[in-house]
């Protein structure tokens, strides 16, 4: 049995944690692609997706940053809830991703700095906040701390084909594994 992208956008319905902010080019997008989402106040997490009547919002889940500055302020100002939320997700076992938008990779989010002018503005005494983004992540990854892949997608505008890509490999693989457990009864 093929398991087909068009056959998964039209059985798809991505959930989108109510708590998601600033999220409308991801909205849009989706619209644009006529796939379904709805609103929903997931455990952890801010995006998930049900597919065939099945609910895989404890199995495959997004926490999305919309940029590396994001990403700094919460493992700096709100660090236990973060990682409370990462705890919670490896705990489960599911299926991670951090996904960060405005920066291509991990090396790329290694260099971010915060320009002289804005640091008054912003109230920050940290220029070069892309090394302790990138220095927490490979601190949670490694020694299976947490587990969960960090995805970068430099142009937000890309940010829901690459939601629903991560959704339909996660879809794709669980329909061939369950349709072999079928097979062998």
């Amino acid at each position: 049995m093929a398991y087909d992208k068009k056959t998964f956008l039209k059985r798809v319905t991505v959930l989108v944690d109510t708590r998601e902010q600033k999220n409308q080019h991801i909205l849009s997008a989706f619209d644009q692609l006529h796939v379904k989402y709805q609103d929903t106040k997931l455990d952890y997490g801010d995006y998930s997706f049900s597919a065939d009547g099945k609910d895989f919002s404890l199995s495959c889940v997004v926490e999305r940053k919309g940029s590396a500055d994001e990403f700094y302020s919460n493992i700096t100002q709100d660090r236990q809830r973060i990682e409370k939320e990462f705890y919670a997700a490896s705990s489960m076992g599911t299926d991670f991703t951090l996904l960060v938008e405005g920066c291509e990779s991990m090396e790329a989010l290694r260099g971010v700095e915060v320009p002289e002018w804005e640091l008054a503005r912003l109230h920050r005494k940290e220029k070069e906040i892309g090394k302790i983004c990138y220095s927490t992540i490979y601190s949670w990854m490694c020694g299976n701390r947490y587990q969960f892949h960090p995805v970068f997608i430099l142009d937000s505008r890309q940010t829901a084909l690459k939601l629903l890509e991560i959704f339909y490999w996660y879809w794709h693989n669980y329909k061939r594994l369950t349709a072999s457990r079928r097979n062998r009864r």
